[in-house]
């Protein structure tokens, strides 16, 4: 994202390389110009000119290059270097040939004639300044981070006008291809800060230096700006909120996403999850069920037991329980095994719906739940309750069997033969009291 986004173009190069071509008189005139709002450095000056000649053969050479006949423009290049007959002529006639070699995609040659003609100390400040910024600019196109560096530390010492952002910008990748991310920062600042709207890929580049520093409130802030220079990018608005998340800051985190969501930007199954579950963390349960129920419907979520057994808990959690056991029996029905139906049994219980209960709950055991005494033990309450007391006895001394559900089952059945023996000595006593009545009328006949 942030490492090779510059480029080198012969074209910007040749512009200017024309600007050292010229007489000497014409090349002083812009200088002067220049230094007029430059800060206050040594500036150096040109140890000599240009000869007629030597003028009007860098303007052919030039022309050639234009019509890009390049192997015939270094090859007079290369000519004319051996007749030129002062420093200023060869360094202007290196700088040319390095922009021929930049045509040719030939950096390695390119920095070294660049780097000779520097060497040379004979080119005027703003010639001078440009060259140590295009050796910089090949070095860091050639792979050589390290020499870019120290080409951009000279540059920035040595400049005697202002240094434009994208110079910023080329020190702050190369320190961060090196890992010096606290040293990169400062630069893509000072870029940002030169330009009236900031270009997308210094914003990421700052973003991803932030990263790197653990700096997540400051990605945040550089996300919104994301988000408000390119806000149909939608990674910008997923990553923002899954910064603020990272923070702690889960409702604006949530409103980020929401807002993604309104703008189709949240089209995935992760996506669409994850939205559900920010709203189940903030206590938004109905939402997050809406947001479930459109997945489902638009075949984004697959209709599989953790996705129908969340959509049942979100239901739940907003007391819409008629929509929470549709989406609970439809889990239970394709789950290997019993737990939702077991859950579904401990909700009929509670609600008192026993038959719905008595349904439920062998299914649980049949698929297997871990407390099978205890699904056994609501399976004999809910047999009681309905009236059948044979089935009843019979899941409850089932649910003896298990260590959890003993005591319990041992006590409902020990209420059932309370109940029982009360109900024998009621009937006896009324067979008795019958029978006295019939005994009593036959005397008095």
């Amino acid at each position: 994202m942030m490492l090779r986004a510059l480029t080198i173009t012969a074209s910007a190069l040749l512009v200017v390389g024309l600007l050292t071509a010229i007489p000497a008189g014409n090349a002083q005139a812009q200088e002067s110009a220049a230094a007029q709002a430059a800060p206050k450095k040594k500036e150096r000056k040109a140890s000599g000119t240009l000869s007629e000649g030597t003028y009007r053969q860098l303007e052919r050479i030039h022309d050639l290059i234009g019509k890009n006949k390049n192997a015939e423009a270094l090859e007079k290049s290369q000519a004319l270097l051996e007749r030129v007959g002062n420093d200023y002529e060869r360094a202007v006639v290196r700088q040319t040939m390095a922009f021929i070699y930049v045509s040719q995609n030939n950096y390695k040659a390119a920095i070294a004639a660049f780097e000779e003609a520097l060497k040379l100390d004979a080119l005027p400040q703003q010639p001078y300044e440009q060259m140590l910024y295009n050796v910089a600019q090949l070095y860091f196109q050639d792979g050589q981070t390290d020499r870019a560096i120290q080409s951009m530390e000279r540059y920035f010492a040595e400049a005697t006008t202002e240094p434009p952002a994208d110079a910023h910008i080329l020190l702050a990748s190369a320190y961060a291809d090196r890992k010096r991310f606290a040293d990169a920062l400062p630069q893509v600042d000072k870029a940002l800060a030169k330009v009236k709207e900031p270009k997308e890929s210094w914003l990421q580049l700052k973003l991803a230096l932030h990263y790197e520093l653990k700096q997540f409130p400051q990605c945040a802030e550089v996300l919104l700006r994301l988000v408000s220079l390119v806000p149909a990018k939608e990674d910008y608005w997923k990553q923002l909120s899954s910064i603020l998340f990272e923070i702690q800051k889960d409702r604006e985190s949530l409103a980020v996403l929401a807002l993604a969501d309104r703008q189709g930007f949240l089209d995935t199954e992760g996506e669409l999850r994850n939205l559900a579950n920010i709203y189940l963390l903030l206590n938004i349960p109905y939402k997050a069920a809406q947001i479930l129920e459109r997945g489902l419907e638009q075949k984004i979520l697959k209709a599989d037991e953790k996705t129908l057994q969340l959509l049942g808990d979100a239901w739940t959690m907003a007391r819409e329980y008629d929509k929470a056991e549709a989406a609970l029996k439809r889990a239970a029905a394709i789950s290997d095994s019993g737990e939702i139906y077991y859950r579904l049994g401990q909700i009929y219980i509670e609600d008192e719906r026993w038959k719905d209960a008595l349904e439920v709950l062998p299914k649980a055991q049949a698929k297997g739940i871990k407390k099978m005494g205890d699904a056994a033990y609501l399976e004999g309450v809910a047999a009681f309750q309905a009236g059948n007391r044979k089935r009843a006895v019979e899941a409850l001394r089932k649910a003896q069997g298990y260590d959890e559900s003993r005591n319990n089952a041992t006590q409902w059945l020990n209420h059932i033969a309370q109940i029982e023996e009360a109900e024998a000595q009621a009937a006896i006593a009324a067979a008795e009291a019958k029978a006295d009545k019939a005994e009593g009328g036959s005397a008095k006949n």
